[in-house]
C-alpha cells in the first residue's frame, strides 16, 4: 500500500521537500512508516520524532493521520491504509 508522509516546520528541512510518498505492507502502523523514513529517505528522523527507547514521541512532536491526531487514535500503532496522508510536525498544533 502507498501513504503519504507529509512534513513541515524543520521535518520539512530535513526531508528537503513536503511530501514523501512510502510504500508499506498491508497492516503497517506509524511507527513502521517511521523506521522506512529513518531508513530509507531521511537519516536521523526517527531520533528526532521519538524518544530514545522508540516507544514514545518526543514532545513536543505531533503526528496526525488523516487530520486527526494519532493520541486520539492508537498512538504509535495507529494502522496505516492505502492512500493515507500522516502528518509530521516538530511542534504541537492543532489539526483542523
Amino acid at each position: 500500500m502507498r501513504v503519504q508522509a507529509l512534513f513541515i516546520q524543520e521535518f520539512y528541512k530535513m526531508a528537503g521537500r513536503f511530501q514523501i510518498d512510502v510504500d508499506l505492507p498491508e497492516g503497517s502502523t506509524v511507527l513502521d512508516l517511521i523506521e522506512v523514513l529513518d531508513r530509507e529517505f531521511i537519516r536521523g528522523f526517527k531520533k528526532a520524532v521519538l524518544e530514545d527507547n522508540g516507544e514514545k514521541i518526543r514532545w513536543p512532536v505531533e503526528i496526525a493521520v488523516n487530520g486527526r491526531r494519532i493520541d486520539f487514535l492508537q498512538g504509535l500503532h495507529t494502522k496505516l491504509n492505502e492512500g493515507d496522508k500522516v502528518l509530521f510536525s516538530p511542534r504541537a498544533l492543532f489539526v483542523v
